[in-house]
């Protein structure tokens, strides 16, 4: 007479870390495919050059530090839909900065390609005004330079428009 034994009681054991494995293994397929196909969410043109200008920037600092100057960029919609700058620059003693060259550029740090120009017009008593058409809500990144012959300022703001 035969006698037919049935499984070994715990015999599924080995079969656990098996599938522990499998699935550790699928889970980090997904992942590292997730990781090389989506995108960083940084857009910048000339990393490395911009990198490099570092301690020209912080040098720049301290020269901008010892000017005093102080610098009010604020952003409106008008009723056109285009969008206002105003920038309000001042001295060291509060007065008002006239003469000054601005140069400006907007970036947007979620869309490629979406950077715009900021052409500064004087208005009057430090105040100075930029007009754009077409900018979506959102967040922006405005990037200023003021210089006053061999005296310059720069202003970096975020601003989110509505």
């Amino acid at each position: 007479m035969i006698v037919r034994q049935g499984r070994q009681p715990g015999w599924w054991i080995p079969w656990t870390f098996v599938a522990g494995f499998l699935l550790v293994v699928a889970v980090n397929g997904v992942m590292i495919w997730f990781a090389t196909t989506s995108w960083t969410g940084l857009v910048t043109d000339r990393a490395y050059e911009r990198g490099l200008d570092y301690n020209r920037n912080l040098e720049a600092a301290a020269a901008m530090a010892a000017l005093g100057w102080q610098a009010k960029l604020v952003a409106a919609t008008r009723a056109d839909g285009s969008r206002e700058f105003t920038l309000e620059a001042r001295d060291k003693e509060g007065a008002p900065l006239s003469g000054l060259v601005i140069e400006g550029k907007l970036e947007r740090p979620l869309q490629q390609g979406a950077d715009r120009e900021l052409l500064f017009l004087p208005v009057g008593r430090g105040v100075y005004r930029a007009v754009l058409d077409g900018l979506p809500p959102g967040q922006w990144h405005a990037h200023l330079r003021l210089t006053r012959g061999e005296q310059r300022f720069v202003l970096s703001e975020r601003l989110v428009l509505r």
